[in-house]
């Protein structure tokens, strides 16, 4: 069922803002979009297109509200509940918010699964950093040179950014963070009084690439 509501979801998405349908309408070609996306395309454009099948309509239509359209896309917004709790939700979404799939420090953003997929399709967005979704993404750049906090320097004990690297830790011995964070589970107990050092703030970032959450490495200890 669940899964069924999903797919009816994405069937009500506007292509033009990537949300919730808000006064669908119908143009001629039988696409539908909101319509103030709509309007404000065309207002914008030299012609009168469909965004999707690129139809040009030549004289643009009067539009209106597809009534029926829009008891059904409030029906399902009503029965999908896209934020679970505790979940980060999507910072790209507008009207209805759905829960965030990744997290990318690069765009220090957490994105669902629509507005997360030009990072699988842009080649420069495709080199940015996805994690695991998480609502403090603050805490994972650097408050120096403002960049992803994606490596761990094992002579200080804390995550730093790649232009931390060029100064500060030229020649210290710095690893990816997933390296650091897999090494310090199959230690295990023996790892322990590393972690015990290590900042609360450093010990987060560190731990939060492992599927294993820092308590249970605690009590495992």
């Amino acid at each position: 069922m669940a899964s069924s509501v999903s797919s009816q979801a994405e069937q009500c998405l506007c292509s033009i803002c990537q949300d919730f349908f808000i006064d669908p309408v119908t143009i001629p070609c039988g696409h539908n979009f909101c319509m103030a996306c709509i309007s404000q395309h065309w207002d914008c454009s030299m012609e009168t297109r469909c965004p999707l099948c690129k139809k040009n309509l030549h004289l643009r239509p009067d539009l209106g509200i597809n009534r029926e359209f829009r008891e059904l896309v409030e029906g399902l917004k009503r029965v999908e509940s896209p934020v679970q709790p505790g979940a980060v939700p999507c910072d790209a979404c507008t009207k209805i918010k759905r829960g965030a799939l990744k997290s990318c420090l690069h765009c220090e953003g957490s994105f669902c699964k629509i507005h997360l997929e030009p990072h699988n399709t842009v080649a420069k967005l495709k080199k940015h950093k996805l994690i695991n979704p998480v609502e403090n993404l603050e805490d994972y750049i650097c408050p120096k040179h403002e960049k992803p906090l994606v490596l761990f320097c094992r002579d200080d004990q804390k995550c730093v950014c790649l232009s931390c690297t060029t100064k500060d830790h030229r020649s210290h011995n710095t690893v990816p963070v997933e390296e650091e964070s897999e090494e310090r589970k199959v230690r295990g107990a023996s790892s322990l009084s590393v972690l015990q050092r290590l900042s609360n703030v450093a010990l987060m970032k560190v731990s939060f690439l492992s599927t294993v959450p820092v308590r249970e490495k605690t009590s495992r200890g």
